[in-house]
């Protein structure tokens, strides 16, 4: 029963919401909820399957307010049972050092190769964005760092940017922590958080196997070296200290082995990281640090917390208007049974809708609109919820809206657009990826050991294939655009499951390596790396 009391704090309830997302999550997310509201109420003047008989207040704050369909639904629930602890547990891994620490040993084991300093910031980027959950905190709190390494080294500003945002980007589909979504897919399949992080390793590692080619290609082109090995942090030093990855490892061995629950985990691993802190010589928790911490915690759970509030209203609005059910059976009947135009039709809606909105706002709205689209065709509830999940996260690095880039355009002092298209460029795996693992549940981790194995083979050597093409680099050689058509195809082969598809994109692999080869005998062709090579920019 709703009476005119709940009608007015149901109202003020909402009013509140809204304005601590406009102060904390921004204006896109804001807009995206009104427009809801709207629909919600305006159903009867929408046209088609758009249209709908309309919400009465009373059933809006009835849906909105009081019901677990809405603001107290599964999103809040996650967020305050598990995603606050894993975003606690960021601000504590970042004071106490240990962000620091995996900074240093991705330094430490990849700076002196060739365009190190990229290959460092692919790889901090990795680490510290499953921490951070979001790519614009990331790029800021790796960027800082890297880009003017980057630049330093040669790279253009703009692709020094690129490299960070699209980097920082695919942070959050890193194992362990994901950037805290994770817990949120696993509530709604209802499945233990370990197997979604499980499903989450293999398409994570081949995203960033596709970023160190780029960029290692793009140095080889460029005759970059590497940090003088004088300059980065001593190993020795770094497994001194070896102890600081504790907390990481006890939070893995503890979901994946002993199935330990989440809450506890994260409670657990907090406790062990100030423990290791407070005992390492190197670290000093002041009361300074002490302040940084909880403020950084508070700072990195309202957000989220407020995103999955606002998820809540949107959700309510869907439910009550029968939108999410209209618009699945819409993409199912636009597909006309052929899969690929489905899950293109999806990716279009998740780019959309993750465009300036936070991943976790944006996954919730995506796993209610679209999601049962994709189940109903008889796809893999796991393979798609990961799917719209990869895709709402994308969307940092897809201009028009790219906000990762954007920040990374900032820290590197050139343009956003220019920047903006690297990063959507460098990212290219990452619209692909989410086919593969569509196609090839091998590589989700679902299958016999010997067939995720060779998914695994074939999936390496196809991004390997896909970075050339948009580096325009095979091997060792510069490739034309005509190439670059033939090295797709090899790359789509591979990346298609199958034995005669793979055997088919090995081979024109393996003829255009023969082809090259005898060309620089011949001498008619002569290899990237024997070009000069250089520590500073090129005038």
């Amino acid at each position: 029963m709703i009476i005119t009391p709940d009608i007015v704090f149901g109202l003020i309830l909402i009013a509140v919401i809204f304005v601590a997302a406009q102060r904390c999550v921004g204006n896109a997310m804001v807009i995206v909820t009104l427009v809801f509201i709207a629909y919600g109420f305006l159903g009867p003047i929408f046209p088609g399957f758009l249209g709908h008989q309309g919400l009465s207040l009373k059933r809006f704050i009835n849906l909105v307010c009081v019901t677990s369909d809405g603001i107290w639904g599964t999103p809040i629930y996650a967020s305050a049972l598990y995603i606050v602890l894993f975003v606690i547990l960021g601000a504590v891994l970042q004071e106490t050092g240990v962000g620091d620490y995996l900074t240093d040993l991705a330094t430490s084991a990849f700076g002196k190769y060739r365009g190190g300093p990229a290959k460092v910031a692919v790889v901090a980027s990795g680490f510290f964005g499953s921490i951070s959950g979001s790519p614009v905190a990331n790029v800021i709190g790796t960027g800082t760092f890297t880009i003017p390494l980057m630049k330093k080294n040669g790279f253009a500003p703009e692709y020094a940017g690129a490299v960070e945002a699209a980097a920082s980007t695919g942070g959050q589909i890193m194992p362990p922590i994901m950037g805290a979504t994770a817990f949120i897919i696993a509530e709604m399949l209802g499945v233990p958080y370990f197997e979604i992080v499980t499903a989450a390793v293999i398409p994570a590692i081949l995203y960033y196997v596709a970023l160190m080619v780029a960029v290692d290609m793009e140095a080889m082109k460029k005759g970059l070296r590497g940090v003088p090995v004088s300059d980065l942090p001593k190993i020795k030093d770094l497994v001194k200290r070896i102890y600081l990855i504790a907390p990481l490892v006890f939070l893995v061995i503890a979901l994946g082995v002993f199935q330990i629950p989440i809450a506890r985990t994260g409670f657990w691993t907090i406790i062990i990281t100030i423990v290791i802190a407070l005992v390492d010589s190197k670290v000093k928790l002041t009361k300074e640090r002490w302040k940084a911490m909880f403020i950084s915690a508070a700072k990195g759970v309202i957000p989220v917390a407020v995103a999955c509030a606002m998820a809540g209203i949107i959700s309510g609005v869907i439910v009550g208007s029968g939108i999410g059910f209209k618009l699945s059976s819409s993409l199912i009947d636009l597909a006309n049974g052929h899969m690929i135009i489905l899950l293109v039709l999806t990716m279009v809606v998740c780019l959309i809708m993750g465009m300036g909105v936070p991943t976790t706002a944006a996954y919730l709205v995506l796993a209610i609109l679209v999601a049962p689209a994709l189940t109903q065709m008889g796809l893999n509830p796991k393979a798609a919820h990961l799917f719209i999940f990869y895709f709402g996260i994308i969307s940092a690095v897809t201009p028009p809206v790219a906000l990762a880039a954007y920040a990374g355009a900032g820290l590197a002092k050139c343009s956003p657009t220019k920047t903006g298209y690297i990063a959507f460029k460098l990212a290219i795996s990452g619209f692909v990826l989410p086919y593969m693992f569509v196609y090839n549940n091998e590589l989700l981790m679902m299958g016999t050991w010997y067939n995720v194995l060779l998914a695994i083979c074939s999936s390496v050597i196809g991004v390997y294939c896909l970075s050339g093409v948009v580096e325009g680099v095979v091997f060792k050689w510069a490739i034309p655009i005509w190439e670059r058509a033939i090295l797709l195809a090899a790359a789509l082969m591979l990346i298609k499951p199958g034995i005669v598809t793979d055997l088919m994109g090995i081979g024109i692999l393996v003829l255009m390596y023969l082809w090259h080869t005898a060309r620089t005998k011949a001498g008619k062709e002569i290899p990237i790396n024997k070009a000069p090579v250089s520590s500073t920019p090129n005038v």
